[in-house]
């Protein structure tokens, strides 16, 4: 018979539990193979301030966004750097909001003067944009090329795609010696399964470099209408009041509102 006075390793008591909150991802799940639509987020809290005012970690701001997504999302039942690019920053937001409030001050262009001007974001007010169109039982999504008629399959990129993206861009830059920025080449083919059945990854990437722009152009247009994530348009509220229409800016003020 079990001892009743057994200690159980995995009991927290509930005085040392963080507080979390339950949110729903962008995408819904859809693209996860645990179909997960929500996550338990915890608070950030004192012991958190380890990460953010390290010297070393808060330096490179993709690293410290990675360990607090990882050390703050409690059942994801994945690998973090598998979340869609969308449902991250959506997560990250909700951090930043619960935080240190929804006020973000960023620099925009007042309408009157032209001028770059000091605005403020209410973070809470940014819409969420939900899943459009249904994959696939790949995960994939069809679009029809305007200019040449191809048909393309795609995927959505994770943060695992987009730190390959700006790995390959780096090298690219150190081997060819030049300052050139080649990630929307390299975002296209992290993404692009097939054109018109084709799926050989050299063949693709060099059908991929002759698209004409206004294909990429509008295919691009069409991935961002359709990810799912945070409505990056938005207001801000300028001195007297007046609110101008901006994009949200993630700088290096996000986690350290007292810059």
């Amino acid at each position: 018979m079990e001892n009743q006075n057994t200690i159980n390793p995995n009991f927290v008591p509930d005085e040392f539990k963080v507080p979390y909150d339950i949110v729903e991802l962008p995408s819904q799940g859809l693209l996860y193979p645990n179909k997960k639509s929500k996550v338990k987020v915890e608070f950030l809290t004192a012991l958190d301030e380890n990460i953010l005012s390290s010297p070393n970690i808060s330096s490179n701001s993709s690293s410290m966004l990675d360990i607090l997504i990882e050390r703050k999302i409690k059942d994801l039942g994945f690998d973090h750097s598998e979340l869609l690019v969308g449902d991250r920053l959506a997560l990250l937001i909700y951090l930043r909001v619960t935080g240190f409030g929804s006020n973000y001050k960023q620099l925009v262009i007042d309408p009157k003067t032209k001028n770059l001007v000091e605005g403020e974001v209410d973070l809470s007010a940014l819409k969420t944009k939900k899943l459009k169109v249904s994959p696939d039982n790949n995960g994939l999504f069809d679009y029809k090329l305007p200019e040449s008629e191809k048909i393309v399959k795609f995927k959505l990129t994770t943060a695992k795609d987009e730190e390959i993206i700006e790995t390959k861009d780096s090298q690219m830059k150190e081997r060819l010696n030049s300052e050139e920025n080649f990630t929307p080449i390299l975002r296209l083919e992290q993404m692009i399964h097939s054109i018109d059945g084709e799926t050989d990854k050299i063949k693709l990437s060099n059908t991929i470099k002759r698209l004409k722009i206004l294909d990429v152009r509008n295919f691009n247009k069409y991935v961002s209408d359709i990810e799912p994530g945070i409505d990056f348009k938005t207001k801000a509220r300028i001195q007297g009041g007046e609110s101008v229409s901006c994009f949200l800016r993630i700088s290096s003020s996000f986690f350290w509102p007292e810059l």
